[in-house]
C-alpha cells in the first residue's frame, strides 16, 4: 500500500512506519520538525520524511501534497497525546488535535483522491466507565475527563461526521494505553522503566513513584501499529474499533516486574508530585469487534513489553555515556 504517516517521527508514528516498511509498503512521513530523531536514522534509508505542520499549512498546499503522493491510506497519529499536558495547555491541545484533524480531512476532500483514512481516537475518551460497561465496548458512552481525552473525543465525531456528510473513507481506532521501546517518561511504563535502569547505574537511589494502585489495559506499541494496518486493510469505513489487549495491568504488578528484572534491588518511594489530581482507577477494552472484523490478536506479553522497555532504557543510557 501506499501510506502517508502523519507524525511520523513520534514514537508511535516510528514504529508504525517500522511495520509499514516491514510490509512492504510505500511509505511517507509528514513531521512538523521535517527530520527523523536520532532512534529513529535507520528509517531515513526508507522512508522519506517531509517537513508539514499540519495547523500553519493551508489547506490546498496539504490537498496538492496528498495530491501529488497518492496515498492509499493516511494513518493520522499527529496530535498533543500527554493529558497532563492537556491540562496545562487545553487550548493549544485542542487546537492541535482537532485543528489538525478538520485541516487534514478537508484536504483529503480538496484532493479528489479517496485515501482511506485512520484516525486515531482515545479509549481515554470514555473516562471513568461504571461497572457495567467493563470491559469497555464501543457503545459505552464517552465522559472524558481531561481536554486531550475531550478533543479525541471531539476528533472521532469530526471523522463519523466527514464520512457521513463527504463520503470520506474513515476508520476510527480508539487505542487504550500502550507502550514500548523508545516511549517517551512523560508517560507511567516507561518512566518506571527508565528510573530502574537509572537505580541499577547508580544515577538515581530510588524510583519514585504517584498512585501504583490503578489498573490499565496496556498493549505493545508494535501490536498497535499491527492493528493500525489491518483496519486499514480490512476495517469498515465510518466504524470505531477499540484497540487494546482486554487484559489489566495494576501500575504496581508493572513496577514489581521491572524491579524482578534489574540487576540490584530497586528501592521505592512515593513523590506526592506524582499523584494526580484526577486518575481513572480502572479501565479495560473490550477489543472484540476488532478481533472480528480484521482478525487481531496481540503478540506481545506484558512481561516482554516490560522487558523490552527495561532493555531499551539501559541501552539509551550506555548510548549517552552514562
Amino acid at each position: 500500500m501506499r501510506a502517508l504517516v502523519t507524525g511520523a517521527s513520534g514514537f508511535v508514528g516510528g514504529h508504525l512506519c517500522e511495520h509499514l516498511v516491514t510490509e512492504g509498503d510505500h511509505v511517507v512521513g509528514l513531521s512538523a520538525t521535517g527530520r527523523w530523531p536520532a532512534d529513529l536514522g535507520h528509517l531515513g534509508q526508507s522512508v522519506r520524511i517531509e517537513q508539514l505542520d499540519l495547523i500553519a499549512t493551508a489547506e490546498d498546499t496539504l490537498a496538492d501534497l496528498i495530491g501529488r503522493e497518492r496515498p492509499e491510506v493516511i494513518y493520522h497519529l499527529a496530535a498533543q497525546s500527554n493529558p497532563q499536558q492537556s491540562v496545562a495547555d487545553p487550548r493549544g491541545t485542542w487546537t492541535t488535535n482537532l485543528g489538525a484533524t478538520l485541516n487534514l480531512l478537508e484536504a483529503v476532500k480538496a484532493s479528489g483522491q479517496k485515501p482511506r483514512v485512520i484516525v486515531v481516537g482515545t479509549g481515554t475518551s470514555y473516562g471513568d466507565p461504571a461497572p457495567e460497561f467493563i470491559p469497555v465496548r464501543e457503545d459505552c458512552p464517552l465522559r472524558p475527563n481531561n481536554p486531550y481525552a475531550a478533543s479525541k473525543a471531539a476528533v472521532d465525531l469530526l471523522g463519523i461526521q466527514h464520512h457521513l456528510g463527504h463520503k470520506t473513507d474513515v476508520v476510527i481506532a480508539r487505542p487504550f494505553n500502550h507502550a514500548g521501546p523508545r516511549q517517551s517518561p512523560r508517560y507511567v511504563l516507561a518512566a518506571l522503566a527508565a528510573q530502574v535502569a537509572a537505580v541499577e547505574t547508580g544515577q538515581k537511589e530510588c524510583v519514585e513513584v504517584g498512585n501504583l494502585d490503578v489498573t490499565r489495559d496496556f498493549t505493545d506499541v508494535r501490536d498497535v501499529v499491527r492493528g493500525y494496518r489491518l483496519l486499514a486493510a480490512r476495517g469498515q469505513a465510518g466504524e470505531i474499533y477499540n484497540l487494546g489487549s482486554g487484559r489489566g495491568t495494576r501500575i504496581l504488578d508493572a513496577l514489581d516486574h521491572l524491579r524482578s528484572l534489574a540487576s540490584r534491588p530497586i528501592p521505592v518511594r512515593v513523590d506526592p508530585a506524582r499523584v494526580r489530581p484526577v486518575d481513572l482507577p480502572y479501565l479495560i477494552a473490550d477489543p472484540g469487534k476488532l478481533r472480528a472484523a480484521v482478525g487481531w490478536e496481540p503478540e506481545y506479553s506484558i512481561e516482554q513489553t516490560l522487558a523490552d522497555m527495561l532493555e531499551s532504557c539501559r541501552g539509551a543510557r550506555a548510548g549517552a555515556g552514562t
